[in-house]
């Protein structure tokens, strides 16, 4: 995937100008550029509670200057920097609605998707790159996912609209087999109802992925097991016409809601 951040800490580096004096009683009385460039300083060395620090120190001393909507946006990404997801989150929407026409609220929501899509992920899926879910809460992720389509829908020639679209189809491929994993789960302890209502909205919100497949005959087999003979039978037809080879076809076969062999 394409990395746009690079190219903001890049954009970020150029604004960097000379360091000054370590008097911080002194610090209040610093023009925006050396704030500024100070905080540039600081997450550019890793120091992402400090760059906050002088970004909001900024912010509240020239919040109509030439750098507030700069540090307004640069504050949300060392929030996200230093793992304080909910303030840059907060950052993030403040932003994009006191300047809803800047040019750079498409890297606020690219920043908002990447804020979502890393949110309580654990050391394990960091480290190693699993991709399932594993019980998470999928609201964070869902949230990741608007923002990406936001990118991509309304800022389609922006830098960060492929990435998005490259993140927004994988979490789309996530949340449907998270949805199955979860149908599975109440098929295996008799909730039926509640697995044809899973599966159902798989095929309603992710219709273009392989889980529609999944979705189709374990909502084949739920209506068997509640005596939904119809609705099993042509479930499982719409299975087989669509996806001949899937597993559940033969399953389906043996307890007679489909035909042939």
């Amino acid at each position: 995937m394409r990395r746009p951040l690079s190219r903001l800490c890049l954009a970020v580096a150029l604004a960097s100008l000379a360091a000054c004096g370590r008097d911080h009683h002194k610090v209040r009385h610093w023009p925006a550029q050396r704030f500024y460039a100070h905080a540039v300083s600081a997450l550019k060395a890793g120091n992402y509670h400090h760059a906050v620090t002088l970004l909001e120190e900024l912010e509240g001393s020239y919040p109509y200057g030439r750098y507030a909507a700069q540090a307004e946006i640069v504050v949300a990404y060392a929030y996200y920097k230093s793992g304080e997801s909910d303030a840059a989150i907060a950052a993030i929407k403040r932003f994009i609605r006191l300047h809803p026409t800047d040019p750079r609220v498409a890297y606020a929501y690219y920043l908002e998707g990447l804020v979502n899509f890393n949110k309580n992920k654990s050391i394990i899926e960091r480290t190693f790159g699993v991709n399932q879910l594993r019980g998470r809460d999928s609201t964070a992720l869902r949230a990741a996912l608007r923002a990406f389509e936001t990118v991509v829908t309304k800022y389609p020639h922006s830098i960060y609209a492929t990435d998005s679209a490259e993140r927004a189809n994988y979490l789309i491929d996530m949340l449907a087999r998270n949805d199955i994993s979860v149908a599975r789960y109440y098929y295996i302890h008799g909730a039926y109802v509640a697995t044809a209502d899973r599966c159902k909205r798989v095929i309603e919100h992710y219709p273009r992925t392989p889980a529609v497949a999944d979705a189709l005959g374990l909502m084949a087999m739920a209506y068997q097991r509640m005596g939904m003979v119809h609705l099993s039978r042509d479930t499982a037809r719409i299975l087989a016409r669509n996806f001949p080879a899937s597993p559940y076809v033969k399953r389906l076969r043996r307890a007679h809601v489909l035909g042939g062999s």
